[in-house]
């Protein structure tokens, strides 16, 4: 097993000063994480919707497992926010990041209620993604054909199901709460691009293409300006080739080579 070097929470400023840091209108922002959309294509796309100052931060392989590069427990997102004065304070874990920018930049909804909704369908749709990357993308070889059967018999028909009822209850206007752009509403385009930049990204993609009321929350997310304009560039084209490129190792073993979203070489 190889050595990990880890970075603690507690460092020379104050629980206070961090808080206040976290909380200051004028930060920046940077994004630690591998050169692929993933897990962290939503906080991007939040980041870019509220106009921040932010960066990426690829690490490097060398980089990777060093004290060059330390982590609490060794994984990454890191969200580094940065204070005019240079003092940083981190955020780890995918869901923490995702909700405090969506907190900072109002995509909780208006009140508790809404706030808590939000969350719940946001969560939902992670563990989608997450249960898909445990049991489906990173299984054993000779597993991947029956898992992959298994994920698009149940698991992808109930998620939509699910996603559609809730949906149609919101009056089927491309937002799962109220009439305005929420994380869930961000979370769920980002988790069907995840889908699509899988070796059987085209079967999955069309199963949710098929639902109209969950393509359009997709749609509605894309046609926002700021993000629509990132998307545009070639960081954010790279990031989703990353993925591509990633995942062509995790293909079916039966599948054939016209089945897949792309051929990329592996990274």
């Amino acid at each position: 097993m190889s050595a990990i070097t880890r970075r603690s929470f507690v460092g020379e400023t104050s629980s206070e000063e961090n808080a206040s840091i976290l909380a200051d209108p004028s930060v920046s922002y940077r994004l630690l994480y591998w050169d692929v959309a993933s897990v962290g294509a939503t906080p991007r796309d939040i980041l870019t919707y509220g106009k921040a100052i932010w960066s990426n931060q690829i690490p490097l392989d060398e980089e990777w497992g060093t004290d060059k590069l330390p982590t609490p427990f060794g994984v990454m997102p890191i969200l580094n926010v940065i204070a005019p004065n240079g003092k940083e304070v981190f955020i780890t874990e995918s869901i923490v990041i995702d909700h405090y920018l969506a907190k900072k930049f109002g995509l909780l909804g208006n009140n508790e209620w809404e706030e808590l909704t939000i969350k719940g369908i946001y969560n939902n749709i992670h563990y989608l993604r997450e249960r898909s990357f445990m049991n489906v993308t990173w299984t054993y070889e000779d597993k991947r054909k029956v898992a992959l059967e298994s994920f698009m018999e149940k698991s992808l028909p109930n998620f939509i199901a699910d996603h559609e009822f809730h949906l149609k209850a919101n009056g089927s206007n491309g937002h799962y709460v109220g009439n305005k752009l929420s994380l869930a509403d961000i979370h769920l385009a980002n988790v069907i691009d995840h889908f699509s930049h899988l070796p059987s990204g085209k079967a999955i993609t069309a199963e949710f293409q098929k639902s109209k009321t969950l393509w359009k929350v997709k749609e509605v997310v894309e046609q926002n300006a700021e993000i629509s304009a990132w998307r545009a560039t070639d960081e954010c084209k790279a990031l989703a080739s990353g993925s591509v490129a990633v995942y062509a190792r995790t293909a079916v073993p039966e599948e054939s080579k016209s089945d897949r979203t792309e051929d990329v070489p592996t990274i």
